[in-house]
């Protein structure tokens, strides 16, 4: 389990800090990119194992989940968030693994 003091990594991972730690060639870069990499997975892992539980609460309390429909998902395609994207993306992955 992940302790509640877990610090999230120090960039953000996408492909380019992974790419860029490559390009370096600096092992300390890239040894460290790949140590949060393997952090962030095994946080994941955690919050997939738990997120049934936090939609059973929320259900309990009588909050349905986000509905993804094509107007929040277009909105924000447009605005260029793709933070928004994807976590989308993710809501919509999780959400058809369950049927």
């Amino acid at each position: 389990m992940v302790s509640p003091t877990h610090i999230a990594p120090m960039a953000a991972l996408y492909g380019v800090p992974i790419h860029e730690a490559i390009a370096s060639g600096d092992l300390s870069k890239i040894t460290a990119i790949r140590d949060q990499a393997l952090d962030y997975l095994a946080a994941a892992s955690e919050i997939e194992r738990l997120l049934p539980s936090l939609e059973k609460a929320m259900k309990a309390k009588g909050l349905p989940p986000q509905a993804l429909y094509g107007v929040a998902i277009q909105d924000a395609v447009t605005r260029g968030d793709q933070a928004e994207v994807a976590r989308l993306k993710a809501q919509v992955a999780y959400y058809s693994r369950l049927f």
